[in-house]
């Protein structure tokens, strides 16, 4: 699959600090790939290193395969929203877009009404910035990366002060972009149980370093439900559970606890089974391992 974006052992110290550790790391054409880490892992600054706003210490970014002096051009082929664009409150949206198009040097000027179109802006044509709702905002700028018919998006918390509806639109929006227009996102945002519903790879990072890189079909399976049983005598369960499903897969906590991961559509039963066979079960609940325990699990357990 084509490689859009390679970097090489890409490190930046700001003086003495290692923000980022020597980073190997690709993207390839297609992928919504979600960057995720808390605040001051690093995410940002990759993303202005991208962008050319930040120069690496050391190592190397292609882009579209080019580097060094052909980056430049290479970048016209994407779209960065890495902090809020500024617009000018007075301006409507078209009018806003027509200034950065002038600016960017892109000459079609209907690219304009396209663009207003697939971010779904089209009928807010008197609307003046300034009386936009933060998703709206958040869609003209999606929709200024799109100005230069981009084949990649790089957005920095694109969701970040949005409501319900506004995080849902986003996606929705980000997901036709993929699908219909075939361009490729790496997005970052603190919403993680969000960008389960979107992406289709997720790279973990943590003080500037990659600590998990998995597929949407691996999180799945790391984020499926789970039974959990609380009983008076967990062996007799696990006896009684290992002779009724000959797959069982479960593990023993402290303080009597079992936790049962495949046959979750079969808990009546199970718990059935160990009151019948005299075992006292004191809780009994369904639990869905999501993406932000994941995370959790994953960032607080691991240092570098």
């Amino acid at each position: 699959m084509y490689t859009i974006i390679q970097t090489y052992q890409l490190k930046k110290n700001f003086k003495k600090d290692e923000v980022i550790k020597p980073l190997d790391f690709s993207l390839r054409k297609g992928e919504i790939c979600a960057l995720i880490g808390k605040n001051g892992a690093g995410k940002s600054t990759i993303f202005k290193m991208l962008a050319g706003q930040l120069f690496p210490t050391s190592g190397d970014i292609q882009l579209f395969g080019k580097s060094g002096r052909e980056i430049s051009q290479a970048r016209k082929r994407m779209g960065f929203m890495i902090e809020t664009p500024e617009f000018f409150p007075d301006f409507t949206a078209a009018k806003n877009l027509e200034y950065f198009r002038i600016q960017r040097g892109v000459a079609e000027k209907e690219r304009i009404d396209e663009v207003l179109q697939i971010v779904g802006l089209a009928n807010e044509k008197k609307k003046r910035f300034k009386d936009y709702s933060t998703g709206m905002k958040q869609r003209l700028g999606i929709a200024l990366c799109l100005l230069g018919s981009p084949d990649c998006l790089v957005l920095d918390e694109p969701i970040n002060g949005l409501d319900a509806e506004g995080i849902r639109e986003i996606r929705k929006l980000l997901l036709k972009l993929n699908k219909e227009n075939q361009i490729t996102i790496l997005v970052s945002s603190h919403i993680l149980t969000e960008l389960q519903l979107l992406a289709t790879r997720f790279v973990f990072i943590k003080n500037g370093v990659i600590v998990d890189d998995v597929s949407k079909e691996a999180l799945d399976e790391k984020s499926r439900k789970q039974m959990l049983f609380k009983v008076n005598d967990a062996a007799k369960s696990a006896q009684l559970l290992e002779q009724a499903y000959r797959d069982i897969h479960y593990k023993i906590l402290p303080d009597q606890i079992i936790t049962i991961q495949n046959h979750v559509e079969d808990g009546g039963e199970i718990n059935r089974l160990f009151i019948d066979n005299g075992v006292l079960v004191m809780e009994f609940r369904i639990e869905t391992l999501n993406l932000e325990d994941y995370f959790l699990g994953l960032v607080e357990g691991y240092e570098s």
